[in-house]
């Protein structure tokens, strides 16, 4: 049988899950051994890039603070990642509060952080699980039996709904909207507008799609052609009568 965790982390729940080949292959130790070292990375990315902690480690810096020569390189790799798609979005996807002017990293760090938990999932030999945070998700190998693992693409406007499923082999599938944290993405300078309900990006990176995610939900539906412009990627909208429109191929179970 798969072997799960399920813990808070990032002010939303983390769920890993191990197929049941990794765990006969590998063995239940190892697999929990893996889903720890994953957890560690999520934990410390939280820690690390909070905004809404006096002690986290970003806080400490944007305060003139000391942090460590590791948390110097993340907000950095993490401040240049924002920065590259600001660009590419022509000023959508900001990396600052433009009411508050404060730092938000948001929009990149949670998709960063998963990243770094599949790769210590890797690292610690596992190859067929998911790690998912929130509407985030990334899905390594397969479920089993050359099965793909199948991810719920969440019903932003009905608790614990799904409006379609996604077929996922070494994917992410990453969501933005209003069903996780209500209205908190900006769109450049002003809050966005909600014109849809939820957008949600399938590819290969779980970083940039949850990016990407933030981005197509600030646009609205002209961010479609925007996430297609992106190889590899592909979107699904949920619009505000409930609707869905895009270019993934999903099957629906609305």
């Amino acid at each position: 049988m798969t072997t799960r965790s399920v813990f808070p982390v990032m002010g939303t729940m983390c769920t890993i899950v191990v197929a049941e080949s990794d765990v006969a292959r590998m063995g239940d130790v190892v697999a929990r051994a893996g889903m720890a070292a994953a957890r560690g990375q999520l934990e410390l990315m939280d820690h690390r890039f909070s905004h809404y902690s006096r002690e986290s480690e970003i806080s400490r810096w944007t305060s003139g603070l000391d942090v460590s020569p590791d948390a110097l390189a993340d907000i950095d790799f993490v401040i240049r990642q924002c920065l590259r798609l600001r660009d590419e979005s022509d000023g959508v996807f900001v990396h600052q509060n433009p009411v508050t002017k404060s730092m938000d990293t948001a929009g990149y760090v949670k998709g960063y952080a998963i990243l770094l938990a599949v790769r210590a999932m890797k690292r610690n030999g596992l190859r067929n699980f998911i790690v998912g945070v929130g509407g985030d998700t990334f899905c390594a190998g397969v479920a089993g039996d050359d099965r793909p693992w199948r991810v719920g693409v969440s019903d932003p406007a009905r608790s614990h709904g799904v409006v379609a499923l996604v077929d996922a082999t070494d994917l992410a599938v990453a969501t933005s909207g209003r069903a996780e944290r209500g209205e908190h993405i900006w769109n450049g300078s002003a809050q966005a507008k909600p014109e849809i309900l939820s957008f949600s990006v399938i590819g290969p990176d779980i970083a940039e799609a949850d990016a990407y995610a933030t981005i197509g939900y600030a646009m609205g539906e002209r961010g479609i052609d925007w996430v297609a412009g992106r190889e590899g990627y592909r979107s699904l909208v949920v619009r505000t009568d409930g609707s869905l429109v895009g270019d993934a191929a999903l099957v629906s179970v609305a």
